[in-house]
């Protein structure tokens, strides 16, 4: 039977950990962001954006006001009561976006949100829109700002009653734009490629974003044989916030057939101003081009057996044929020229001669029925 004090530990480590770690949000969200039965998404999604179904995207000014709302919703079986709050975005492990704590001191984007309700309670399947603004600064710099909208379920105490217990939480990314000279632009600063325990290889690109506005670019691994041919591609479209430095470990499973394989890095963007998130300009799009990194890998125990077969096969191939030149030429500076008498046929000659009559044959380029004319020449072996 399961201790349910040992049921209690492990419910609120896991509990720490998701208010700790946050809330990473990756470049595929989708619709609504949920865990653990409550969520949200953005209440006014506009058609010309299908990110803004996920993600609060504006372009403003210095000094404007949005008006913005969150649609809470709890699709649990019991009563929710979450928190509503904002906060700054924070690089996560890996150059993911993720949300800073609601403890850490709020200096972007989470100052410039108010929310209109901090707490909401929702029945089993009910939703809420709750209302916030955003006030941007007149001092806020160009360039492309983050911050985020939490909902944290709210645990008034813990189940050992020591106080209150941090909780699992979930969040939307919010982008604020400020016009002027946006620059978007990437640099790949690394890509390496190493040999794990197992046999496997972590494939390790980075790319720093050195403009002012996150990029969504499309990162691609591609690992080819020695002789050119393709063996596998890794990758995706990820968000590089601006400043940030994203680096994905991308686990390449040990190859069959092993031997030399090269990776070759690249990163597709759209370099263009006109650009932003979840906006593409239609213009060309930016390619760059990592180092190739060559590696060298055993072959598996069943494709060794098989490398072995097919090496010993080649091998017992090429000896002969090896024999059957060697046949040729001796035969070729060997055999002499004889005159066909009266009577003689292939079969009499082959025995005649101790050799078989296909060989007799086939050194003479007879056709069948292999018939002889009187006095005509042909190649046989010398005599003893």
């Amino acid at each position: 039977m399961q201790d349910p004090s040992a049921k209690k530990k492990l419910l609120r480590f896991v509990r720490v950990s998701a208010a700790i770690f946050g809330i990473t949000l990756l470049a595929n969200n989708v619709f609504a962001v949920e865990y653990g039965g409550f969520g949200g998404r953005p209440a006014y999604p506009r058609a010309d954006n299908p990110r803004t179904e996920s993600i609060f995207i504006h372009t403003l000014e210095p000094g404007d006001i949005q008006k913005e709302g969150i649609l809470t919703v709890n699709n649990a079986t019991e009563q929710k009561t979450m928190l509503v709050y904002a906060v700054d975005s924070t690089p996560s492990t890996g150059g993911a976006f993720a949300c800073a704590q609601f403890s850490e001191a709020k200096k972007d984007v989470g100052a410039w949100i108010t929310v209109k309700k901090s707490e909401v309670t929702l029945e089993p399947g009910t939703n809420e829109l709750v209302p916030f603004s955003i006030h941007v600064p007149k001092n806020a710099s160009v360039g492309e700002h983050n911050g985020c909208i939490v909902m944290q379920e709210k645990k008034e105490k813990a189940e050992d009653g020591s106080g209150v217990s941090l909780s699992f939480r979930t969040g939307l990314r919010v982008a604020v734009t400020i016009p002027g000279e946006l620059e978007r632009k990437l640099e790949i600063v690394g890509f390496t490629v190493t040999k794990r325990d197992n046999g496997n290889f972590l494939l390790h690109p980075l790319v720093k974003n050195l403009g002012n506005v996150s990029i969504d670019a499309d990162a691609q691994v591609v690992t080819r044989y020695f002789f050119g041919l393709t063996h596998l591609t890794h990758g995706g479209q990820y968000p590089i916030l601006r400043g940030d430095t994203s680096d994905w470990n991308f686990e390449l499973k040990k190859p069959f057939w092993g031997g030399w394989y090269r990776s070759n890095f690249f990163v597709e963007y759209d370099e263009n101003p006109e650009a932003g998130v979840g906006v593409q300009s239609g213009k060309e799009l930016t390619r760059l081009k990592g180092p190739s990194v060559w590696f060298w890998s055993f072959p598996t125990p069943a494709a060794l057996a098989i490398e072995i077969i097919i090496l010993l096969a080649l091998a017992f191939g090429g000896f002969l044929f090896w024999l059957s030149q060697k046949r040729k030429k001796w035969i070729k500076n060997n055999w002499v020229s004889y005159e066909v008498e009266s009577g003689e046929d292939i079969k009499s000659l082959a025995e005649r001669f101790d050799v078989s009559w296909k060989l007799l044959a086939k050194v003479n380029k007879l056709q069948p029925p292999y018939a002889f004319k009187p006095g005509e020449k042909i190649k046989v072996p010398p005599r003893n």
